[in-house]
């Protein structure tokens, strides 16, 4: 079992003092700072995790994301492992590469050499060995034939090729991957030009669930406590309100603390992830806002928050808290592109930034589907995955549980459903581009989209989803 701790690394703390610091990220007070900041994060990743080229990514993930980007320019080296961002009257920012973690924006807290140690003895989980999917690639013969008979195949081919080609537009790559499972097996798989099954794609948002995932691992271990108190050393003072906070709150939005979601220069969400090296703990100093368990609001920094409990939880050192997300989940899963980039603490942004090709995160839907077993082995318990999928009281409608969106109706209809043509016991890890891993467990089946909607366009979850549910085969009829 692993043992709580909350101690800091010495080592880290003694290159700190020796090795020479960068220079203190500026504050981001108008959209072109936030444009050069979330440019080098971003240009960083599509480089170096997911091996597509300068050109693409500027062209296609850069200037593509928003009008306060459309001017960056990148300098990459690619011997430091940097990417540069520029833009007129800005100043730049740099993420740095390191294998085995991915990129990080450097903001001046912690020194370069400092940064290029955490890692130093990690390694990427290898390459996927020739096993029958899910666990490898290779198909399962009569997993496919058994499909195939029951699926509308010409319904289930539009349906793809409509979230490709009614969205790409001009050549631009907007619908990049969908993944379609269904009883076992893949029944349909396309990728945009310049993307294949190799490529690693972020799942913004989406990497909440994943991370949801890692607490639950450590809830199953008896390492924390869905109903003690959260372990937040900042919380722990004398009549401090916020350490009545408790996982199970952390975990499905409702621990009550201030937090500003929106994403504009100022705003709680635009400080934790461009400007502060500890994104957690500039999460965990925020005030009270509401009673604890009370008032459900979506806030990446309480998932931030959880990200640090998993840190300290699993030795309190990048290296630690990256080999735990491998072994426990990611190789047992089979989702050995999957990797979650840290912030300069060491700790794995959970809120945001974990990347894995379609397949993998299509076998971490299969993960759920399967009532949390992988490879015949089981890797959650099934009251996790219950609680996962429990709508949280706070919240005034039912679509939200423990890190994942539910599809649940209202009392009195369907009105109100995040997928309204969508089977209503479906769940989803869901990002922002529209990244969405849904689990439909009446179908036995789990449909991945990955892409990169343009700020100002929208990709119609409900729309191409229902298609494709539609066109598999339909759901069994209940047990009498």
């Amino acid at each position: 079992m692993i043992r709580y701790s909350f101690r800091c690394s010495l080592l880290a703390l003694a290159l700190a003092a020796s090795a020479p610091v960068l220079a203190a990220a500026p504050p981001i007070t108008s959209a072109d700072d936030l444009g050069t900041a979330v440019s080098a994060q971003l240009a960083c990743a599509g480089i170096f995790v997911a091996n597509r080229t300068e050109a693409d990514v500027l062209r296609d993930d850069v200037h593509a994301l928003a009008p306060f980007t459309r001017t960056v320019a990148l300098s990459v080296d690619r011997k430091a492992g940097t990417v540069t961002a520029s833009a007129p009257g800005t100043p730049t920012r740099t993420a740095l590469y390191r294998p085995a973690v991915g990129c990080t924006l450097t903001t001046g807290d912690v020194p370069l050499k400092a940064l290029k140690t955490q890692a130093g003895r990690l390694k990427p989980l290898a390459p996927l060995p020739a096993r029958p999917w899910p666990q490898g690639d290779t198909p399962v013969p009569a997993l496919q034939a058994a499909a195939e008979a029951k699926l509308d195949r010409a319904a289930l081919d539009a349906a793809v090729s409509a979230a490709f080609d009614e969205q790409n537009v001009g050549g631009y790559p907007d619908t990049r991957a969908i993944v379609v499972v269904q009883g076992g097996a893949i029944v349909a798989e396309r990728y945009a030009p310049g993307f294949n099954q190799s490529t690693r794609m972020l799942g913004w948002s989406a990497t909440k669930s994943i991370m949801g995932t890692l607490v639950g691992l450590l809830v199953d271990d008896g390492v924390l406590k869905l109903d003690e108190p959260a372990p937040v050393p900042e919380w722990k003072g004398a009549g401090d309100p916020r350490g009545a906070i408790t996982l199970r709150q952390l975990l499905t939005m409702s621990s009550g603390l201030t937090f500003v979601e929106s994403y504009k220069p100022g705003n709680d969400s635009i400080k934790m992830l461009f400007e502060a090296g500890d994104m957690g703990a500039l999460a965990a100093a925020l005030p009270l806002e509401h009673a604890p368990g009370t008032f459900w609001s979506y806030s990446s920094g309480t998932t931030n928050i959880l990200s640090r409990i998993v840190f300290e939880a699993t030795g309190g050192t990048l290296e630690g808290m990256t080999r735990f997300a491998q072994t426990r989940l990611f190789e047992p899963a089979g989702m050995r592109s999957a990797l979650i980039e840290p912030d300069e603490s060491g700790v794995l942004v959970g809120s945001s930034y974990g990347y894995a090709t379609a397949r993998d995160w299509a076998r971490y839907g299969l993960l759920h589907l399967n009532h949390g077993e992988a490879g015949g082995k089981r890797l959650l318990s099934q009251q996790w995955l219950d609680f996962a999928v429990t709508p949280t009281p706070a919240s005034p409608r039912p679509s939200y549980g423990a890190q994942l969106w539910l599809n649940r109706a209202e009392a009195g209809g369907e009105g109100r459903k995040v997928l309204q043509d969508v089977a209503t016991d479906a769940f989803m890890a869901m990002g922002h581009n529209h990244q969405i891993v849904a689990v439909i467990p009446s179908q036995d089946a789990v449909i991945v989209r990955l892409g990169w909607t343009p700020e100002g366009q929208k990709f119609d979850w409900n729309k191409y989803l229902s298609q494709i549910a539609a066109a598999l085969a339909p759901a069994a009829p209940a047990a009498k």
